[in-house]
């Protein structure tokens, strides 16, 4: 096997079509399904299912994944470990929680590509439980999550401290609203795990998630009344978000909320993932 045939196929198993896979990796689709083939027949085994709408890994194809990911990985260290340039240069995949990216990112994003120009900064924002899986699947180098971490595969470092408070409606009690709607993003973001909590520390088993795909959306609609939320304060604290919404602070341990930068253990930094970690706050 060639590298950059695992590479092709990794590239159409974290795309699930050979098309996008081939626009990922700028090469003519016919290119990309030719190298797929040729994988197939040299391993004697079927790699994908394809569908009518893309493609999925076959049991092989799943076995061949986690070595593929491997086989690249130890390549780019190997390519890293020996060479002579120490300036960090390449890609860097990182992945963040929408809130992070907006309000806490901005200016070590900037400062990173002014001291780094020649890397190829990515930033992807998730759910702290996605951003999760897709270090662990190579998809990024590291991640901003939240929450306790219960993974031996990982190394963390704490970087912001985050207050959270809850955000409603004017004028009314966040408890009492009939019809309870709470504003979030999808499933598996810390805060909103941290809001469900609450409500059910306090009684209130009954409500509706209404699933919103960025702060500003969210905020606007607890403004109209559609519902409540809970954010960081480094995120509601900007005045011209917040019209027509009223904050309430939060009891301990409830208000406190950890950020976390994460790794994956037992793996040597590329020169761009080590440079931006150095470039990390203390909390």
């Amino acid at each position: 096997m060639e590298i950059n045939e695992l590479k092709i196929f990794l590239a159409v198993a974290r795309q699930g079509s050979i098309s996008r896979a081939a626009e990922e990796l700028n090469y003519v689709q016919s290119n990309v399904t030719t190298r797929i083939k040729q994988l197939e027949e040299r391993l004697g085994t079927a790699l994908f299912y394809r569908k009518s709408k893309g493609v999925c890994l076959t049991a092989s194809g799943q076995t061949l994944r986690g070595y593929a990911e491997r086989i690249v990985q130890l390549t780019r260290e190997a390519h890293d470990a020996l060479s002579d340039d120490a300036v960090p240069q390449g890609p860097l995949a990182i992945s963040s929680m929408e809130t992070t990216a907006a309000v806490r990112l901005p200016g070590l994003l900037a400062d990173y590509h002014r001291r780094y120009p020649q890397v190829a900064l990515n930033l992807v924002t998730a759910p702290s439980s996605e951003s999760f899986k897709k270090l662990l699947d190579y998809q990024v180098e590291g991640a901003f999550v939240a929450g306790e971490i219960h993974q031996q595969s990982v190394e963390m470092r704490d970087v912001f401290e985050e207050e959270l408070v809850l955000v409603a409606p004017q004028e009314t009690d966040p408890l009492m609203m009939e019809s309870l709607k709470i504003l979030v993003f999808r499933s598996g973001c810390s805060y909103r795990a941290c809001l469900e909590s609450w409500l059910r520390q306090n009684g209130r088993l009954e409500y509706h998630s209404v699933e919103l795909g960025s702060i500003e959306g969210i905020i606007a609609c607890v403004g109209a009344g559609m519902g409540i939320s809970i954010l960081p304060r480094s995120v509601v604290d900007r005045p011209h978000l917040i019209q027509n919404c009223t904050v309430h602070e939060l009891p301990e341990p409830v208000a406190r909320m950890t950020t976390r930068f994460i790794w994956r253990r037992h793996e040597k930094a590329s020169s761009a993932l080590q440079a931006f970690r150095d470039l990390l706050p203390a909390p």
